[in-house]
């Protein structure tokens, strides 16, 4: 049995591809740091890439078939790039089981379960070099504004440019958190997180709206004024380039 096979049966192709993007961007960066521990990597690698997609595996307002999907493909995926997490592939068996049930895949999905199964349970074969970096675009557009949800926490952010011919937007947070996506009623006329463009960030691996992970939702389109506030000075940078995991990090710093 291979990986593709399986994620093939899942017939959720944007999704599978939106994680398998993050996780051989992700993945790759990582085996930089850490090339020959590979406990090491999958502490690196998982925490990070289930802040993002429990988005979408733990949500409450998304169909119980999607969730179900995400939990096998994560498995999967971590699967095929020499990780594992025991609390994944539990969610992942259980979560074939409730596809079964549902009768949500095909009948050769349910008669090969067993083997899928037996298949997550095996060692994962390590990796000897780094996935094949993805491309890089994105389908945002400036002003476009979004919120961004970290944990429990939403953060609103405003897309001032599309830079490197549409390879990654630049957004902006605008000052604030939230306990829910807030309304661009909320954000006009708010100020920047902070001054002088240390709110601004491109964003490589921003890539699709909607996005498959959940964590990023669009608020309003086409608007004309970003969040308050001074821009860069001579010789500042206009922004900090990251990718959509280490933004995690970014808008933790930030926020605090």
């Amino acid at each position: 049995m291979r990986h593709q096979q399986i994620l093939d049966k899942l017939a959720a192709p944007a999704l599978v591809r939106a994680l398998n993007e993050d996780l051989a961007r992700w993945v790759g960066w990582q085996l930089v740091a850490v090339p020959d521990d590979h406990r090491e990597l999958a502490r690196r690698v998982v925490p990070p890439i289930l802040t993002r997609w429990r988005c979408l595996l733990d949500a409450d307002d998304t169909a119980a078939a999607t969730r179900h999907r995400g939990w096998v493909a994560m498995a999967v995926l971590l699967h095929r790039y020499g990780l594992a997490d025991e609390a994944v592939t539990a969610h992942a068996s259980a979560a074939i089981d409730s596809l079964n049930r549902d009768v949500v895949l095909s009948d050769a999905f349910a008669r090969q379960s067993p083997a899928i199964k037996d298949f997550l349970a095996t060692p994962p074969t390590p990796l000897t070099r780094r996935p094949r970096r993805p491309g890089t675009l994105t389908l945002l557009r400036p002003g476009d504004v979004v919120s961004i949800q970290v944990g429990s926490s939403f953060h609103a952010a405003f897309v001032r440019e599309v830079a490197g011919g549409n390879e990654y937007p630049v957004i902006e947070f605008y000052a604030g958190r939230f306990d829910r996506p807030p309304t661009f009623d909320e954000l006009s006329g708010r100020a920047a997180a902070r001054d002088r463009g240390q709110a601004r960030f491109g964003v490589v691996g921003l890539t699709y709206l909607p996005d498959p992970a959940n964590q990023v939702l669009a608020l309003a389109s086409g608007q004309q004024q970003p969040p308050v506030g001074t821009d860069p000075g001579p010789g500042e940078g206009r922004y900090t380039m990251t990718d959509i995991i280490r933004l995690q990090h970014a808008i933790t710093r930030l926020f605090q």
